[in-house]
């Protein structure tokens, strides 16, 4: 079938501008390079051992918590800026906290190897010189990312995000077969940050450049950066607590079972979390300019009704894959991904009912971001981050074997989800009335 029949069919399934119409074309380019890495696992996990991914899992872990804030959150505000002209200086703004954060977070991994603590001394010397140039290109990227749904080139966005796949899963199959080992899993990140983010920005910059100002002087930067101060203040702070409870886990099995079992809890934890990345991702995209359309316009009914909504249906959609993983999962891993990952097949249905908690609460927090309400989420940050704690340190106490760490974990994170949507709700309920903002 073409492109353009497809076009077609989509067309007449979903209403123009609809919420779902929006939601299934981020979320379509998003399952596209979803299939890729998918489809590539199986040969990345004969070419490489458990160990070797537990490795790299290390890495992402340090990643995943470092660039949940490269840009201190600046990439929002780029959505709520209150025309184009001012969008390009947050845009600009954005651009120089992202890399002098990417320059921060060198010496950090550094001392995280040096100290060796959650066996971050696992990661080859040379790991922290790598990082830099990664978290600089996987930064501009989200930031670019942010810049193209305000202008809502999606389908510059799905092409982006289906380049860094291919990139990555091309690199880690082509440098593994030549032996590269733990380096070649470490370059093929960097490969697909860069070429991701060299797509996308020249997309938006092109998008953009009529309403490029003059000049962007310093006084100019300062005051926009004061403006949309609570994003780097109050809701980067939260972010770290928040990407601390995400990536903790990672590290943390690591340090009580070693590399392999990391290995397992990587993989089974990168398949579990499809949903969430193919889908999640793409409707708190969609929910957060639909919700701060509404509040702009002062729509209280409808900003109530797109809460809720969302909140009923992501319940539902996520009940078929929590249930398809505790079934299949065991069974179904050695098969597809060789018998050495048979233990992540139990690893994926332990943790499956944390992941179905998180594809439902995840997009309704950006409701905190168009509220300017952050300071609400260090509620949920630090019961997680506390529970999690708690988790680990009877684990270690009472020596449990891997499969009731990773149970233990999982219903500290679905507790934790639930605090956070109670905190939502009751933040929905006080701030937006039914028929007009308060």
């Amino acid at each position: 079938m073409s492109s353009v029949h497809v076009k077609t069919l989509i067309d007449r399934a979903l209403p123009p501008h609809s919420f779902v119409r929006k939601v299934g074309m981020l979320a379509g380019g998003t399952a596209a390079a979803q299939v890729i890495g998918i489809c590539a696992m199986p040969i990345v996990t004969r070419i490489y051992s458990p160990a070797q991914i537990g490795i790299v899992s290390l890495f992402l872990a340090f990643f995943g918590y470092w660039a949940s804030t490269l840009s201190l959150r600046y990439e929002y505000a780029l959505l709520i800026a209150q025309d184009d002209a001012e969008s390009h200086l947050v845009h600009r703004v954005a651009v120089i906290v992202v890399a002098v954060m990417a320059l921060l977070g060198m010496p950090i991994l550094w001392l995280l190897q040096a100290s060796n603590l959650f066996e971050f001394g696992l990661l080859p010397p040379w790991a922290p010189l790598i990082a830099g140039p990664i978290f600089l290109g996987f930064g501009l990227f989200m930031v670019s990312r942010s810049w193209a749904l305000r202008a809502g080139l999606v389908r510059q966005i799905t092409q982006a995000s289906i380049a860094r796949s291919a990139a990555n899963a091309i690199t880690r199959i082509g440098l593994g077969l030549a032996g590269g080992g733990v380096a070649a899993l470490l370059v093929a990140e960097l490969a697909g940050a860069c070429v991701s983010m060299a797509k996308l920005a020249a997309a938006t910059r092109r998008h953009f450049a009529a309403s490029r100002p003059a000049q962007f002087t310093r006084g100019r930067l300062q005051a926009v950066a004061r403006k949309y101060s609570k994003f780097p203040l109050l809701e980067a702070p939260s972010a770290w607590l928040d990407s601390l409870a995400s990536t903790l886990p990672l590290p943390m099995v690591a340090s009580l079972y070693g590399a392999e079992a990391a290995g397992w809890f990587g993989l089974a934890r990168m398949l579990v979390s499809v949903p969430n990345s193919q889908l999640g991702g793409a409707v708190a995209d969609v929910f957060q300019m639909e919700l701060a359309r509404a509040v702009l316009e002062r729509d209280g009914r409808r900003a109530h009704r797109i809460f809720y909504t969302l909140l009923k249906k992501m319940a539902l959609i996520g009940l078929l894959p929590l249930l398809a993983v505790i079934v299949l999962a065991p069974w179904l891993m050695p098969w597809v991904f060789g018998d050495q990952w048979a233990a992540a097949g139990s690893a994926a249905a332990a943790i499956a009912p944390w992941l179905y908690a998180a594809l439902i609460v995840s997009p309704l927090s950006r409701a905190l971001s168009v509220l300017q309400a952050q300071e609400l989420k260090l509620i949920y940050d630090v019961s997680a981050l506390t529970l999690l704690t708690a988790a680990y340190l009877v684990a270690q106490a009472a020596g449990l074997g891997f499969i009731a760490f990773l149970l233990a974990i999982s219903l500290a994170n679905v507790t934790g989800y639930v605090i956070y949507a109670v905190v939502l709700m009751k933040l929905i309920d006080r701030r937006i009335g039914r028929s007009t903002l308060n």
